[in-house]
């Protein structure tokens, strides 16, 4: 029989937010952070447990120790190996890791209907209006690793000196956003600045700008509907989805985040908080919302009455 009880499972990445969005949680649940001790025989892990929705206390578990069987489980970004027997697990091991790898996300993208910038497969595939092609390893964050290939000559020298790599064609985008997904509608909509020195790249972790919540009556809806989708296309229940448009309104999902930065977002926390203990309110898998029956930008928010399964007019 399932627990009730919500357990969220984190690995390095995310602390931070987890820790900001545990404690913001009302029904019962548990934060399970991984960490790693390195010792002179080898590196020891551990689970530091969190419970009663403190995030400054904590007892320590061995990690073989930690079974979560017949449990509600949110993975936060990881693939941490841990007995998940007869649980329900939201984002799984297997979706996440087709998250991480943006090559295969991009590709997985492409299968299946989503809006994504061109990969560059080969020579033969480049055009001139596809310069400047972007240059990007397969697993990246926090804007690094990104170089700019501004002729033919520089991407063979690129492709022959770096295995692991994909390759896009570059995109004129006007405005750039975060979408928070979770089981078809959107938790927080928010905007990215442009940076002041004109840099390609828009990423808070490389010009520190905070980005601005951009309220319910103007979401754009073709950019929430290719974030969903995007979600949707990697078997995922919920995640940070970049999307751009450019000067013609066109929307491209760059790449999605299954442990995307909170703790810069008072109230994205505390909409995950909600969305959480939303999850854990019923003892059986939580379904998707249908994104395809809204009919205005307001409908693909989460709306409080929605946390509380009432769905006046959806």
């Amino acid at each position: 029989m399932i627990n009730n009880k919500l357990t969220i499972l984190v690995g390095k990445d995310g602390r931070p937010s987890m820790k900001g969005v545990y404690s913001k949680m009302q029904n019962a649940s548990e934060l399970h952070v991984r960490r790693k001790l390195v010792k002179k025989k080898g590196i020891i892990q551990y689970f530091r447990i969190y419970t009663n929705h403190n995030s400054n206390s904590f007892v320590k578990t061995p990690i073989e120790n930690n079974d979560l069987t017949n449990k509600i489980v949110v993975r936060w970004g990881n693939t941490i190996q841990v007995n998940l027997s007869n649980s329900i697990v939201y984002n799984k091991a297997e979706a996440i890791s087709n998250g991480c790898d943006k090559k295969k996300s991009r590709e997985i993208f492409i299968a299946k209907g989503v809006n994504t910038p061109k990969l560059i497969k080969g020579t033969a595939d480049i055009h001139q209006n596809d310069y400047p092609i972007i240059a990007r390893p397969s697993k990246h964050s926090k804007g690094k690793n990104f170089v700019i290939l501004n002729n033919l000559a520089q991407y063979n020298a690129h492709v022959k000196n770096h295995t692991g790599w994909y390759y896009s064609a570059f995109v004129d985008k006007v405005k750039e956003f975060r979408l928070h997904v979770a089981h078809g509608r959107i938790l927080n909509y928010l905007e990215k600045p442009k940076p002041a020195d004109g840099n390609i790249a828009w990423n808070r972790a490389q010009n520190g700008e905070a980005f601005d919540n951009v309220k319910w009556d103007d979401y754009n809806t073709n950019i929430c509907m290719e974030a969903i989708k995007a979600v949707n296309a990697l078997e995922l229940d919920f995640a940070g989805v970049d999307v751009m448009i450019d000067k013609d309104g066109k929307v491209f999902v760059l790449e999605v985040n299954t442990a995307a930065t909170l703790a810069s977002s008072e109230y994205s926390m505390q909409r995950y908080a909600k969305y959480f203990d939303w999850l854990c309110k019923e003892a059986k898998r939580r379904e998707h919302w249908e994104f395809k029956e809204f009919k205005k930008a307001t409908n693909y928010a989460w709306h409080d009455y929605h946390f509380d399964d009432r769905n006046p007019n959806k």
